[in-house]
C-alpha cells in the first residue's frame, strides 16, 4: 500500500501547489520558478518515479491503468511549454480559464483516473469505502474539476479589497488592472460559475456512485476538499497572501445523492437548488464575500442538476439506474 500512499502524497503536493499558485498570482506577476510551481513540480516528480517503477515491472498497477496515468503525465508535460508560450505571446492572464490551463486540468484528471483505477483493482478484494484512499483520489479529481472556478473564488475577495482600497496585490499587478472587475474575475461571465460548478460536481458524484456503488465516497471527498480549502485559507491569511471564498455549498449536491437514493434526478434537482440557494443567500446577506450570484441562475442550475443523472443512465438503462439507487455501506 506504500505505493498508493506515495501517489496520495504526490497528488497532495500538486493540490497544495496549485492552490498556492492561484493565490500567488493575485499578488505577484507570473514567474517560472515561483515556490508554488516548485511544490507542484515536487509532486509531479514523485509521480514520475512511481510510473517509472511500473514501466520497469508491473507490480501495483495493471497495464491499462499505468498507460492511462502515463498519457495524463505526458499530456501535462506537453502543457508546460504550451503554457509558457501562451504567456509569452499574450502576457500575464489573471484567469484560470485559459486554453493552456485546461490542458493541465485534463491531463491531471486523466492521471488521477489512471492511478485511481489501479488502486481500485489492486484492492478489489475489499469493497470501496470512504475511509480508504478512494476518498483521497476522489477528492483530487473533484479539486481538478472545480479548480477553474478558483478565479472567481479568489477574485471575489480580491475585488472587494480592491474597491475598498485594501488590496494586497503588488503594484505590478495593480498597474495591469485597466478594467479591475473584469480582470480580477478573469473576464469570465459570472453566470458561468454556478452552472459549471453544478455540472462538474453532479457528473463527478453520479460517476463515483455508478462506478464504486458507494454514495459516501463523493460526500466524504467533498467534505475533505472543503476542509483542506479552509485550512489553506487560514494559512494564506496568516502569511499575508490573497484568500478565497471556499465553496462550502457544493457539499449539498453529494449530500442529496446520499439522502435521496431511490430517485437520482430528484437528488440532483434538490442538491443543485440547495447549492445555489445557499450561495445566493450568503451572497445577498453579505455574511461572506462570495462570487456574484443572480437569482435567475437557479433555473439553469436546477435543470443541470436534474438532467445530469438522467443523461448518464440513458446508455446503460436500468442497471445504471439501480446502481444510483443502491443503498451503500462503508
Amino acid at each position: 500500500m506504500k505505493f498508493y500512499r506515495l501517489w496520495v502524497i504526490a497528488f497532495f503536493l500538486k493540490f497544495a501547489g496549485s492552490a498556492w499558485d492561484a493565490s500567488y498570482h493575485f499578488k505577484y506577476l507570473f514567474e517560472k520558478y515561483s515556490i508554488p510551481h516548485i511544490v507542484n513540480f515536487a509532486g509531479f516528480a514523485i509521480g514520475a518515479f512511481l510510473l517509472f517503477q511500473e514501466w520497469r515491472k508491473l507490480k501495483y498497477m495493471d497495464g491499462l491503468s499505468r498507460n492511462i496515468a502515463t498519457i495524463g503525465y505526458v499530456l501535462f508535460l506537453i502543457g508546460i511549454p504550451l503554457d509558457f508560450s501562451y504567456h509569452i505571446a499574450y502576457g500575464i492572464d489573471l484567469t484560470t480559464w485559459s486554453p493552456t490551463h485546461f490542458v493541465y486540468y485534463i491531463a491531471t484528471a486523466i492521471m488521477i483516473a489512471g492511478v485511481w483505477r489501479g488502486y481500485h483493482l489492486y484492492t478489489k478484494g475489499n469493497k470501496p469505502g470512504w475511509k480508504t484512499y478512494h476518498t483521497w483520489f476522489a477528492m483530487f479529481l473533484l479539486e481538478c474539476l472545480v479548480f477553474p472556478n478558483m478565479q472567481q473564488e479568489n477574485g471575489s475577495i480580491s475585488y472587494d479589497q480592491y474597491i475598498h482600497g485594501k488590496s494586497i496585490a503588488s503594484q505590478e499587478i495593480l498597474d495591469l488592472l485597466s478594467d479591475p472587475a473584469s480582470q480580477i474575475f478573469g473576464g469570465i461571465a459570472p453566470w458561468l460559475y454556478p452552472l459549471y460548478s453544478t455540472a462538474v460536481v453532479s457528473l463527478f458524484t453520479v460517476f463515483v456512485i455508478r462506478y464504486f456503488r458507494n454514495s459516501r465516497i463523493p460526500l466524504a471527498a467533498a467534505a475533505l476538499y472543503i476542509g483542506l480549502r479552509f485550512i489553506g485559507k487560514l494559512i494564506f491569511f496568516e502569511v499575508g497572501y490573497p484568500t478565497s471564498y471556499v465553496p462550502i455549498t457544493l457539499l449539498f449536491i453529494p449530500l442529496c445523492y446520499l439522502l435521496i437514493k431511490k430517485i437520482p434526478w430528484a437528488a440532483g434537482l434538490a442538491g443543485s437548488i440547495l447549492y445555489f440557494t445557499a450561495l445566493y443567500g450568503i451572497c445577498q446577506s453579505g455574511v461572506l464575500i462570495t462570487p456574484p450570484a443572480v437569482l435567475w441562475e437557479i433555473i439553469p442550475v436546477a435543470l443541470i442538476g436534474a438532467i445530469t443523472p438522467l443523461i448518464l443512465t440513458l446508455k446503460h438503462g436500468q442497471s445504471d439506474q439501480e446502481s444510483l439507487q443502491e443503498q451503500n455501506a462503508g
